[in-house]
């Protein structure tokens, strides 16, 4: 009876330090090759240059700060909380968004993609400076 007891193996504990390290690897991993969130690409036309007449002039949209939008002559104002107003714009005449220097780009891109989803033609221009007026300069 005491012969049993001599080849009777102690049961070995499996180490957690490996299992760990393992799972840490694992969990590192999925979460830098997963993606959360879809992303969206913003579609804009970007001008051309051609040497070819131009035959209508494009018309100048002009984007505050605050979301409003006017034309560069004055024509047509549109207030921030305000849809665009598709009947003042024709949808053969293209559109061209010019924010000013204080805009955010949130604001910038969903104007933009409003006035996409009227069908009307727009592009993006250059940011426009603020008058010397508005600043407060003389």
């Amino acid at each position: 009876m005491q012969l049993v007891s001599l080849y009777r193996h102690k049961a070995r504990k499996i180490s957690l330090t490996a299992l760990i390290d393992v799972v840490f690897i694992l969990l590192m991993f999925f979460m830098l090759t997963s993606s959360f969130s879809q992303w969206k690409a913003v579609d804009f036309n970007s001008p051309a240059v051609s040497n070819e007449p131009v035959d209508e002039q494009p018309v100048a949209l002009v984007l505050r700060a605050d979301s409003s939008m006017q034309t560069a002559d004055n024509s047509v104002d549109i207030a921030a909380k305000q849809s665009i107003p598709v009947h003042a714009f024709t949808a053969n005449k293209p559109l061209i968004l010019i924010p000013q220097a204080d805009t955010p780009v949130q604001i910038i891109i969903s104007r933009f993609e409003e006035i996409k989803q009227h069908g009307l033609v727009i592009t993006l221009g250059s940011v426009k400076q603020p008058d010397a007026e508005a600043r407060g300069e003389r």
